[in-house]
């Protein structure tokens, strides 16, 4: 370096001596450097941190290194909210500083808002592994506890330093317990010598209770310890407190006397084999006698030898036509409920015919068939006794009364279509203006005998189901032990002479039954079946007309006249054909045809009981009333042993439907102009209404105006025009016009008959 430049810096040393040591003639004010720091701040020229009184302010750098010194300080270990306080810096810069440490500083960690290092983590696995070796195992979950840190965090540390810092070795089964060697060989030791002590079974539980071994492991060690059979015994049940333990020993000695036991009875009770400490006996059974035959019952289970012995004596009692009661001859621990299990099984299995009674008594058929025989004569005198003395005869007129029902259910079958065919070409009703009589009358009859034919098949199936609660009982059990207790071998038995009188007794009621059906026929002159299907038939008749009466609402009139012929006719049938019934009964003569003189003459003579419900008919009808009429016909028939059968609305749709088609049918088949216009006016109602009309010929014009607002007004005219045709014909005395008429009648009846076959295409519907 030249002298020169040498000169040039001491120059400039002196002049900034003479600078440093020289006083400043202008000062910036605090506030002035405030706003300086501000500007700069603001420019991002300066990056500093306030404190949290606002008074001081540092860089990140300088935080950062006075965390990492407090973090030193405390051990590896400390919370942000302290860290915050401890450098009066806002919370939020601590947490951003901390945060940027963990991201570039793998060794730092935020857990739970607290900074922890490696140092600290070091220090924990050596304070765990000091308790390990102290205790001989650890709970996460209790360390969690201690350290107020996260159970994962805990975890991954205590395996991650496992063989390094914490030695030990982890549960197989809970991985959150971590044990030392010696402490499973102690506790392993115990286990092993406490099973090798015991003689007996023994649960789990009190073994666990006297070995002081945590019961965390205690399972665990007994499970290795069992699956390297190095017990001396086996452990059933399940683990707690259902586990028990049997040593080998005794579970010698116990098949050893199982196996002597069956060898030499040819049974085994369960009772035994639970004393002897074996809880589930059947599955025993089957698993130690694999090969045998053995029979599992409910209280014992038996072998060939006892199958053997019971089959000879049910195959003894066959062969001899005898009984015996083979309960004695077994073993007392056999319950009645076994030995009947055993024998409903031979029962059911042996080809032979035999019976069980009194739970062990074998029977055989051919005894109770022998000892059948002179039971039967009681049947037949005590049928002919019933028949004699009129029980069988009130028997059956009150199981009318209760089931709705007299018929027979083996009464022959008529066959519907062609019963409908005979009935609507036969009877009477009426036809033109001057009640000329027609055939429609039996039509009617015909559409109600169709529903009671139904009927008949219902009362019948009730009849059959309800036959058992109303059976007369012509034999009762008294009088079959009188003839059973004769038999001194029977008595020998508790209880047999009881179940062969209830085995016997529905048989010979049976036999009795039909014995007294048999001679209650050949004295029986009425018919009581037929006579309540025809009253029936005809109040259902009288129901279903009545609902058509009430249709015709718009003529107060012709609903009068109607009501007056219904019961003119059908309701006089009803009360003379209840009469003549009533009559037969009591023993009173009574003329064919009768009158309302007649009538009431009979009814004079008749019981007070029968006289006044008749008699309650009677005056309805002389009244024309249908509602007195129908209050009064249900006690009428009761009165004379006969059942009301209550009218099924169910089938009035399909009812009135058939009686449709009867008349339809009945048309098709007629020739007679006048019976064809009566035919097709009651075809229309039924068909614009939905109900049946019973009427005669003088109606035919009322029902005829009724219709006109039903029918399209071009058929109505025809219709007016046939009707005009047959007046003509049936009141006219010029044969000219008479026979003009019967011409113009004859050309339009094929048009009469497709108006009623097509009524679809012509008629409103509208019910009533």
């Amino acid at each position: 370096m030249s002298s020169v430049d040498w000169d040039e810096i001491k120059r400039l040393a002196a002049d900034f001596q003479k600078a440093q040591l020289s006083s400043t003639l202008q000062k910036l004010s605090e506030s002035n450097c405030i706003e300086i720091i501000l500007k700069l701040i603001e420019t991002n020229l300066l990056d500093v941190i306030f404190t949290a009184d606002g008074k001081e302010y540092i860089t990140p750098q300088h935080l950062e290194k006075e965390i990492r010194d407090e973090l030193y300080v405390c051990g590896g270990r400390i919370n942000l909210v302290e860290l915050s306080k401890i450098l009066n810096v806002d919370l939020s810069h601590v947490k951003s500083i901390v945060s940027n440490i963990e991201k570039h500083n793998k060794n730092i960690n935020i857990i739970l808002g607290q900074v922890i290092d490696n140092n600290y983590k070091k220090k924990i696995s050596l304070e765990i592994n000091d308790k390990l070796n102290q205790i001989g195992y650890i709970n996460v979950t209790e360390l969690t506890l201690q350290y107020d840190l996260p159970t994962e965090f805990i975890q991954n540390l205590v395996e991650k330093e496992l063989g390094n810092t914490v030695h030990g070795k982890q549960d197989k089964q809970d991985s959150r317990i971590f044990y030392t060697e010696n402490f499973i060989a102690k506790n392993r030791a115990k286990i092993r010598g406490a099973l090798s002590a015991i003689t007996k079974p023994t649960p789990l539980t009190a073994i666990l209770g006297q070995c002081n071994v945590p019961e965390r492991i205690f399972f665990s060690i007994l499970d290795n310890l069992h699956g390297a059979i190095e017990v001396p015994g086996v452990i059933t049940g399940k683990h707690g407190n259902n586990g028990i333990y049997v040593p080998s020993i005794y579970s010698k000695s116990q098949t050893e006397w199982i196996d002597n036991f069956y060898k030499q009875n040819g049974y085994l009770e369960y009772d035994a084999l639970t004393r002897l400490g074996i809880s589930d006996s059947k599955n025993y059974i089957k698993r130690h006698f694999p090969q045998d035959e053995l029979t599992l019952l409910d209280t014992v289970a038996i072998g060939p030898s006892i199958i053997d012995q019971i089959d000879a004596n049910i195959e003894d009692v066959i062969a001899t036509n005898s009984f015996i009661d083979i309960y004695p001859l077994l073993p007392s621990v056999f319950s009645p409920e076994d030995i009947e299990t055993i024998l409903k099984y031979k029962q059911k299995q042996s080809k032979s015919i035999f019976h069980i009674f009194s739970t062990t008594v074998i029977v055989s058929d051919e005894y109770l068939k022998i000892l059948n025989k002179p039971l039967e004569s009681i049947a037949e005198i005590k049928a002919k006794e019933f028949v004699d003395n009129g029980k069988w005869l009130q028997h059956i007129a009150d199981n009318k009364i209760r089931s709705g029902s007299s018929r027979n259910i083996e009464s022959i079958k008529i066959d519907k279509k062609d019963e409908r065919r005979k009935k609507a070409s036969s009877g009477k009703a009426g036809g033109g203006g001057q009640g000329r009589e027609t055939k429609t009358k039996s039509t009617k009859k015909k559409y109600l005998h169709g529903k009671n034919n139904d009927y008949d098949s219902d009362d019948d199936n009730k009849l059959s189901k309800n036959n058992e609660k109303n059976e007369l009982i012509f034999v009762t059990i008294d009088d079959l032990k009188k003839k059973l207790l004769n038999d001194d071998n029977l008595n020998d038995i508790d209880g047999f002479v009881d179940e062969l009188c209830i085995y016997y007794q529905p048989k010979l009621n049976k036999i009795a039954y039909s014995l007294a059906e048999k001679l209650a026929q050949t004295t029986k002159t009425n018919n009581l079946s037929e006579i309540e299907d025809k009253l029936n038939m005809l109040m259902t008749n009288i129901k279903i007309f009545d609902k058509g009466i009430k249709c015709i609402s718009s003529s107060k009139d012709t609903q009068i006249a109607l009501t007056k012929y219904l019961m003119k006719t059908l309701a006089t049938d009803f009360i003379n054909e209840l009469l003549k019934l009533a009559a037969q009964q009591n023993m009173i003569q009574f003329p064919n045809n009768l009158t309302t003189e007649t009538r009431q003459k009979l009814l004079q003579e008749l019981p007070q009981d029968v006289n006044e419900p008749l008699g309650n008919v009677h005056k309805a009808i002389i009244k024309n009333s249908i509602d007195d009429f129908l209050d009064s016909v249900e006690m009428a028939l009761s009165s004379c042993c006969l059942v009301y059968r209550k009218f099924d609305k169910k089938r009035e749709k399909s009812n009135v439907l058939e009686h449709r088609q009867a008349l339809i049918e009945q048309l098709n088949q007629t020739q007679d102009v006048a019976l064809a216009l009566h035919l097709t006016t009651s075809i229309l109602f039924t068909a614009s209404t939905q109900c049946a009309l019973h009427i005669s010929g003088r109606h035919v014009s009322a029902i005829l105006t009724f219709l006109q607002k039903h029918l399209d007004p071009t058929i109505v005219t025809k219709l007016l025009h046939f009707h005009d045709l047959v007046l003509q014909l049936l009141s006219s005395d010029d044969e000219t016009i008479k026979e003009t008429a019967r011409s113009s009648l004859t050309e339009g009846l094929e048009e009469l008959k497709n108006i009623a076959n097509d009524f679809k295409k012509y008629v409103v519907t509208e019910k009533c």
